[in-house]
């Protein structure tokens, strides 16, 4: 045998050995066959079934129980369940999941999935994270479809198109650290959506410029027992009553840069640890008298930037006992009567604007330099039976005149003496 027919032989034996090796490689990494709908589906890592880019899997097995005893054993083995770039996939129906009960992993990325049915995750106890992002065609959460996951620790729900969040979509899924639903373009929440949800640290609904959330119903976000921030900024609602009550461990809602316009009476009751309110540059010009009752432990309100022009005691009397600081800078606050009560105080826990907006007469006033005698209340003249309102800008304007004539009064005589002094010096200084 020549050498270049060994060498063929060798080459020829190791390419057969490669074509046998992938070829069992290929067999050992099918899931079983019993599951025809997985055919398309691979088990290529250990313990995990990875549906990526398949082209015919439409739906999953209608059950992952047998009397088989090496099935039971593969789908109990199974931690790990990928379904990535599957457009064929459009619905998870309730309980497709049965049967792989030590799953601790679920990713359903960028598919044609449309709907959610209830129910469809009860039967994953150990699941600790579910990632439902980039689906274009999920425009809803329909009640109870996130139930009963009682384990699950982290919950993304970025990137779909979701619009509506219905009642009690996450019941029973009780230990949930992160929800994540940013990258949507919601619009409604319902009553009671968050409820069973109580051990939340961080909810994120937005993290966009604009958040187009135009409803938010009473009781909303009921059964928050622990979490600790809402990142909700950008939305484009008013505060109904009750928007936010009940979250009874809340400490930060941040609800800046939205268009809120209106908060109502009893918007946030009942939240008894809610420490600090954002609702700056939210456009807000009307508060109601009881927006703020039942909060016992707020230190920071920020309302800064926004439409304010009354800042009236009855709305923020509530918050007397415990706040730090409420932020008024950059509202348009009228120096009218309704200033009678802070003028009285004097407190630094309030901040407001440097200058007044009115009314005609004190837009060149500052709301922390008045006194409470140039109110109008005490500023109204009897004259032949008709009442006349004293301008206080045109008495300091006038003010201002006589002290810049006095001023340059006194720099013209000086100014001449001096030039008389140049001209006669010996005069001045050495009379006869």
């Amino acid at each position: 045998m020549t050498r270049y027919q060994i060498i063929f032989f060798i080459l020829f034996t190791f390419s057969n050995s490669i074509i046998q090796l992938q070829s069992e490689h290929l067999k050992n990494n099918n899931c079983p066959h019993l599951f025809k709908t997985l055919s398309d589906c691979t088990c290529v890592q250990t313990n995990t079934i990875d549906c990526s880019y398949s082209t015919t899997i439409t739906h999953l097995p209608r059950s992952w129980t047998s009397t088989n005893h090496n099935l039971t054993l593969f789908t109990q083995s199974i931690l790990r369940f990928d379904l990535l770039h599957t457009p064929s996939i459009t619905s998870i129906k309730t309980n497709d999941f049965q049967g792989l009960y030590n799953l601790r992993d679920l990713s359903i990325i960028n598919t044609g999935l449309i709907t959610i049915q209830p129910h469809a995750f009860r039967h994953l106890h150990r699941l600790h994270e579910l990632r439902i992002e980039l689906n274009r065609n999920l425009i809803e959460l329909k009640s109870f479809a996130l139930s009963d996951i009682e384990y699950v620790h982290r919950i993304s729900l970025k990137s779909n198109s979701i619009r509506v969040i219905h009642t009690e979509v996450f019941r029973n899924t009780h230990f949930v650290d992160i929800l994540d639903l940013s990258d949507n373009p919601l619009e409604i929440i319902e009553s009671y959506a968050f409820n069973g949800l109580k051990s939340v640290g961080t909810l994120i609904l937005c993290l966009l410029p604009t958040c187009p959330i135009k409803q938010i119903d009473s009781f909303a976000f009921f059964g928050f027992h622990t979490c600790d921030k809402i990142i909700l900024t950008g939305i484009h609602t008013s505060l109904r009553s009750n928007s936010f009550s009940y979250m009874t461990s809340v400490n930060l809602v941040n609800l800046s840069h939205s268009e809120i316009t209106h908060i109502n009476s009893y918007a946030f009751q009942d939240c008894e640890h809610i420490g600090e309110i954002d609702l700056s540059s939210s456009l807000i010009s009307n508060i109601d008298s009881h927006a703020f009752d039942q909060l016992y432990n707020v230190s920071l309100l920020n309302l800064k930037g926004n439409l304010i022009r009354l800042f009236e005691k009855t709305i923020f009397q509530q918050l007397a006992h415990t706040i730090k600081q409420i932020n008024l800078d950059n509202n348009p606050i009228r120096c009218d009567c309704t200033l009678e009560w802070y003028l009285e105080e004097r407190s630094n826990r309030y901040k407001l604007p440097d200058v007044c907006t009115g009314p005609i007469g004190y837009e060149c006033l500052s709301p922390n330099e008045l006194q409470k005698s140039q109110l109008i209340c005490y500023q109204t003249e009897k004259n032949d039976n008709q009442s006349k309102e004293i301008n206080f800008c045109e008495r300091r304007e006038k003010h201002i005149s006589v002290r810049e004539s006095s001023a340059s009064l006194y720099e013209l005589n000086s100014f001449l003496f001096i030039l008389i002094i140049f001209i006669f010096p010996n005069k001045i200084l050495f009379p006869l």
